[in-house]
């Protein structure tokens, strides 16, 4: 009698191609860029869903069900959450545009200050959107000093040069006659001598505008006593062309982006706007009617005190009175 043993059937990896296929052309995507979500080298990716691939299928598969499971996760996550409201021109970016267009067209040096959450970034990244020969660069600790900054502000520009010695010289070439204007967020993280580069680069050398963003403690250095600046903020001071300081969210900004969301509801509102008063203003309001509707499952509209008061105890420890 003949011993006849079965062999295994061959995995089918056909449903993972297709999904991974499906993704790539429905959201027009480049295999590097898939490979970076999914953590799969490029070239292993394409092989595999050509079923061309060498190596070990059975684990590139397993990696991609993983991680095809975690965008799937992610993607219900998304549907369910609420959307915030598109850019609203509410008064403080209104404020910040004018600001803006002033300096582009003098061309001048604006200095604004706005606490933390009062629609600044988002006002900020409309106008450049919105116009012409508009940079904007956001500082951190990493390019504080002045030719860290420069190396930044030339990729943004799209500046070859990368020699200390010639790249501010290419930068005040690049910006000259272009009406433009260069904008810097969270600039509380430059030191002066950065400041001071910028400013000579741009405006004396580029004639060209340039807004700097900051909090405080950039105000404080900017505009403190003139026996407490020091020389190269002390000549910073004087070149400044337009001024603004706002430390919250203002009512009526309030008032606008809580009817673009469409709550109705008088006690609700009332709670949303003493959280709006805190620190974060009108960022962490939004953030909690984001969690609270997803934690409820509702809409936003349908929003209750009690699901606004949970939210916020995931996100705070104090009350929403103190």
């Amino acid at each position: 009698m003949l011993d006849v043993t079965k062999e295994s059937p061959a995995p089918d990896y056909a449903p993972v191609r297709e999904e991974v296929k499906a993704i790539k052309e429905a959201e027009t995507l480049s295999w590097e860029a898939l490979g970076r979500e999914s953590n799969v080298a490029a070239s292993t990716l394409a092989a595999f869903v050509a079923g061309t691939y060498k190596g070990d299928n059975s684990r590139v598969a397993a990696d991609l069900q993983r991680w095809l499971e975690t965008r799937r996760q992610r993607e219900r996550v998304t549907a369910e959450l609420p959307s915030p409201p598109a850019f609203l021109m509410t008064p403080t970016a209104h404020d910040i545009f004018s600001s803006l267009s002033f300096a582009q067209a003098a061309p001048d040096f604006a200095v604004l200050v706005g606490g933390a959450g009062i629609g600044k970034t988002t006002a900020l990244d409309e106008y450049r959107k919105r116009g012409t020969n508009v940079w904007l660069l956001t500082a951190d600790p990493s390019i504080a000093k002045a030719a860290n900054v420069l190396s930044i502000l030339a990729e943004q520009l799209g500046v070859s040069e990368r020699r200390n010695a010639f790249i501010a010289r290419a930068i005040s070439a690049h910006v000259r006659g272009k009406n433009g204007l260069v904008i810097v967020d969270d600039a509380q993280q430059l030191e002066a001598k950065a400041f001071d580069q910028l400013r000579t680069t741009i405006l004396d050398l580029g004639g060209c505008g340039i807004a700097v963003f900051g909090n405080e403690s950039m105000l404080t250095a900017l505009q403190g006593s003139a026996d407490r600046r020091t020389q190269a903020y002390a000549q910073l001071h004087s070149r400044v062309g337009v001024r603004k300081v706002q430390h919250a969210a203002r009512a009526a900004d309030i008032c606008m982006v809580l009817e673009a969301w469409g709550i109705t509801a008088p006690a609700v509102l009332q709670v949303l706007k003493q959280i709006a008063r805190k620190p974060g203003a009108l960022r962490i309001m939004n953030k909690v009617i984001r969690l609270a509707a997803f934690g409820a499952g509702c809409t936003v509209a349908s929003l209750t005190v009690a699901h606004i008061e949970r939210a916020w105890a995931q996100l705070s420890s104090q009350t929403i009175e103190s």
